[in-house]
């Protein structure tokens, strides 16, 4: 009972000390964040439209795998969004640059840790030979990095036929990169557009038939 009534002591002691004296034990944020596109640049303001960064009148390219400093503000990273609810970390630093207000799109970078990178279970394959494309503000540009014709790729953002391409994760030196993919040139798990066209071709003629036999028993009906 001794034993316990002084531990009880010194933790009330300990508790009215950081009381008194305001201290905070901050949490340890990690603010180093990596690349994980094929290269990116970074924005005057949070949005895609703005003025890109410049160093030596040369726009300042962020390439894969290289590490930026975010921003931090009471223990929390610094984010903002666009118009379109895009959001975007604000950069501290990048090598030997700082700056005061520089952005990122988030979905391009991650944060820089020693962990294995847990892959998700990828839901589509390439049918044909072709590049990563990647965003840039409005626009998709191709880039330099071959993706072979069977690479399975994670469509993350869900597949959409309508569109020229389609978002997609693929694994690229053991790390996921982010980028687009030409629609055309993915099969999502589950979905076969020829065999959807043969059943449409199959309907169509069933259809045809159905019309011409109605046709034939109308014409017995009224000789």
């Amino acid at each position: 009972m001794k034993k316990i009534s002084c531990f009880s002591l010194i933790f009330l002691l300990f508790s009215l000390f950081f009381l008194q004296n305001n201290v905070v034990f901050a949490e340890n944020v990690n603010n180093e964040y990596v690349c994980i596109a094929n290269f990116c640049y970074l924005y005057s303001a949070p949005d895609f439209t703005s003025e890109k960064i410049e160093i030596n009148e040369e726009l300042l390219k962020i390439n894969h795998k290289d590490i930026v400093t975010i921003k931090l503000e009471d223990g929390n990273i610094v984010t903002a969004t666009d118009a379109k609810n895009m959001l975007f970390y604000q950069v501290e630093s990048f090598g030997e640059n700082r700056f005061d207000s520089a952005y990122i799109f988030s979905d391009f970078v991650t944060e820089n840790t020693n962990t294995i990178e847990i892959f998700p279970e990828f839901n589509a394959t390439i049918n044909t030979a072709t590049v990563l494309y990647q965003a840039n503000g409005e626009t998709i540009e191709p880039t330099d990095i071959d993706i072979a014709k069977s690479e399975r790729v994670y469509l993350f953002e869900g597949y959409n036929e309508d569109l020229t391409h389609n978002r997609v994760a693929v694994k690229i030196d053991n790390q996921l990169v982010y980028g687009y993919i030409l629609t055309d040139y993915i099969s999502p798990d589950g979905f076969n557009p020829a065999i959807i066209y043969a059943a449409t071709i199959a309907l169509a003629c069933i259809g045809i038939i159905m019309a011409l036999l109605f046709m034939k028993n109308k014409k017995k009906k009224v000789s």
